[in-house]
């Protein structure tokens, strides 16, 4: 094993545990602070984050933070979004108007999983959860900016019919 492998496992063995306890007391979920921590040795293995022997301890465990930090905002535009969505879908329809916010949120969100293609519901997903815009949607998955749009707005419109057909 190479020293600098070495190194890294040491490394890991040796915070891992501390820098856990840090993400699941941000996070809250077990997974989530996982993820969180798996991301930042992840990103440290591919050289993206260089440590200074003196400060590694400190340094790692504001990088946790910072992407437990993350995280709780990507939850924060997947709610607003999911509401926004809703909010659009079902604007003056009287029957939707009892419905609660989570009610909605939920069931546009099942319906953009279950009745859209995986490539119309992936690409809304980034754009209205991950607030990524056309273009870098585009790059990401190797299709031209307007086949992004396509999507976008073939997406929306079934949202739009489905749920007012559902009204009546």
């Amino acid at each position: 094993m190479q020293e600098r492998e070495k190194q890294f496992e040491r490394l890991f063995h040796s915070e891992y545990g501390r820098m856990y306890r840090a993400a699941y007391i941000l996070l809250g979920d077990e997974d989530e602070a996982k993820d969180a921590v798996q991301d930042v040795f992840a990103r440290l293995w591919d050289g993206r984050v260089t440590l200074h022997e003196e400060s590694q301890r400190a340094f790692l465990l504001t990088c946790v933070r910072n992407r437990c930090l993350n995280i709780i905002a990507q939850r924060r535009r997947q709610q607003e979004t999911a509401s926004q969505l809703a909010l659009a879908v079902t604007e003056e329809q009287g029957p939707w108007l009892g419905k609660s916010d989570d009610e909605l949120t939920s069931m546009v969100q099942q319906y953009v999983d279950e009745q859209l293609s995986s490539q119309t519901s992936r690409i809304i997903r980034m754009h209205f959860d991950d607030k990524q815009s056309y273009k870098e949607i585009s790059s990401t998955l190797g299709i031209s900016v307007s086949a992004v749009n396509k999507h976008i707005v073939h997406g929306l419109r079934k949202l739009r019919n489905t749920f007012n057909r559902k009204q009546a």
